[in-house]
Order: C-alpha cells, then structure tokens, then sequence
C-alpha cells in the first residue's frame, strides 16, 4: 500500500484542483449568461432582445446599483462598529 503525503500532493496537484473547479464555475456562469442571450435572442427576435438586454445593463448599473449600495450601507449600521475602541 503506498501512503501519499497530504502536504506532497497539494504542492503537486492542488492549484491544478482549484484551478479546475474555478474554471468549471466559470464556464458555468458564462454559459448559462450566452445560452440565456441566446434563447432571447431566438424567442423575440434580435431587435426585441437587443433592446431588453440594452435596458437590463442600463437597470443593472442604474437602479440596481442603487438598491445594493444602500442595502450595503444598512448592513454596515447593524453589522459593523465604527466606534473607536476603548
């Protein structure tokens, strides 16, 4: 029976481990955003989808940003103490 050394293999396989997780992730979250572009695309035609996915970015960098900046800002009253420390 060989007995491999934890610490041995993580040097020597590890990051390519982590590295491959990372990048099936990856390609999870961009191809689940360009096959949902493209069922739009397909279902409403390219000037319907061109315009929804125009006004989803525009929603995105405008409003949303908005909502999750001060959601943030709630967070940091409830979770964080700024008071100096004693």
């Amino acid at each position: 029976m060989v007995r491999v050394d934890f610490d041995l293999f993580m040097e020597r396989y590890g990051y390519k481990i982590l590295f491959g997780i990372f990048g099936a992730v990856f390609l999870v979250i961009i191809g689940t955003l360009l096959a949902s572009f493209y069922l739009m695309f397909r279902f409403l035609g390219y000037f319907a989808a061109a315009i929804l996915i125009v006004f989803l970015f525009a929603y995105a960098f405008t409003v949303k940003r908005r909502v999750m900046d001060a959601q943030a800002q709630a967070h940091a009253k409830y979770f964080y103490d700024d008071r100096p420390k004693r």
